[in-house]
């Protein structure tokens, strides 16, 4: 189940477990079944939000990626798998 505590964005299992009607208008503006949803706790992953938004347990694919374009991301031994290495090896 995954609902976004930055956007709202939430997926199947999310929809189903609130019994929203697909059909519904708030089904409709927030129901992104076909998104990622990155989980920062509680499990251990390579990447950390918390000095950004310190209470979202989870976030969609797109708040992800605005936050690690900002800076936001905090990535273990700073390995930031999204960044291209051409980009700052100047190639």
């Amino acid at each position: 189940m995954a609902y976004c505590d930055r956007c709202g964005n939430f997926d199947e299992s999310h929809r189903e477990s609130m019994e929203y009607p697909k059909d519904s208008q708030h089904c409709i503006q927030d129901y992104q079944p076909d998104l990622y949803y990155y989980w920062d706790s509680p499990i251990e992953e390579d990447y950390s939000w918390r000095d950004a938004v310190p209470h979202a347990d989870c976030l969609c694919e797109i708040c992800f990626d605005i936050l690690n374009i900002e800076g936001n991301i905090k990535w273990v031994d700073d390995k930031n798998p999204f960044e291209c290495a051409s980009i700052n090896s100047g190639t």
